[in-house]
């Protein structure tokens, strides 16, 4: 099954404040990129960078983040373009989606995932097809 899985998954698996959380993420992620065809998108690329050099504590030297960067590369990296930012406009205003919570939704939608890991949008909601789940609940 084709998955996407949303930038604050992969952060958690990153951040050592909650070791816990962290531990349960990895663990999750691990079979996740095992059982299914993982995709992602240029946006939670560049969220992971800014994330992991700003607001991790402490944040992660520069070879740290070149290394995660180039593992998530290869994952299917959907790109962003002007035709999914239209696109997300629209999913935006339609299902009153936060602005940068329907690009990674329209991402998920273009790459025809079946299943959007994420502790945002609502557990169980379904956005134009693509199921949300949160992994963290239970």
């Amino acid at each position: 099954m084709r998955v996407f899985i949303d930038t604050n998954l992969w952060a958690y698996r990153l951040d050592r404040r909650e070791a816990t959380k962290s531990e349960r993420v990895r663990g999750w992620l691990a079979e996740v990129i095992a059982d299914h065809e993982v995709v992602i998108s240029t946006q939670v690329l560049i969220e992971l960078r800014a994330v992991a050099s700003r607001k991790l504590q402490p944040p992660l030297g520069d070879r740290q983040i070149t290394d995660v960067l180039e593992a998530l590369n290869g994952f299917e990296v959907l790109g962003t373009d002007a035709n999914l930012i239209l696109d997300a406009h629209q999913l935006a205003i339609r299902e009153q989606l936060s602005w940068f919570d329907a690009l990674i939704a329209e991402a998920a939608i273009r790459s025809r995932c079946a299943v959007l890991f994420s502790e945002d949008f609502g557990h169980g909601r379904r956005i134009a097809g693509v199921e949300v789940v949160n992994p963290l609940l239970g």
